[in-house]
């Protein structure tokens, strides 16, 4: 069963990541190779793809 604050905080990351993105994607790209390294970065032209790995270090990290 899944823990309804653990959903609302990644709810609240993701939201974070995509006005990130909304901005220009070269935040979600700098934000993913600044924080976790550029090896973490996907290897994609997908700007979903660059959001979606960052909510997913960004949980990763907080252990949800």
């Amino acid at each position: 069963m899944s823990n309804i604050v653990n959903d609302t905080i990644k709810d609240q990351i993701a939201d974070d990541v995509y006005d990130l993105a909304a901005d220009d994607i070269w935040n979600v790209i700098f934000a993913i190779a600044n924080d976790y390294g550029i090896d973490k970065l996907p290897y994609t032209k997908d700007n979903d793809t660059f959001c979606d790995t960052l909510i997913a270090l960004k949980v990763a990290d907080l252990g949800i």
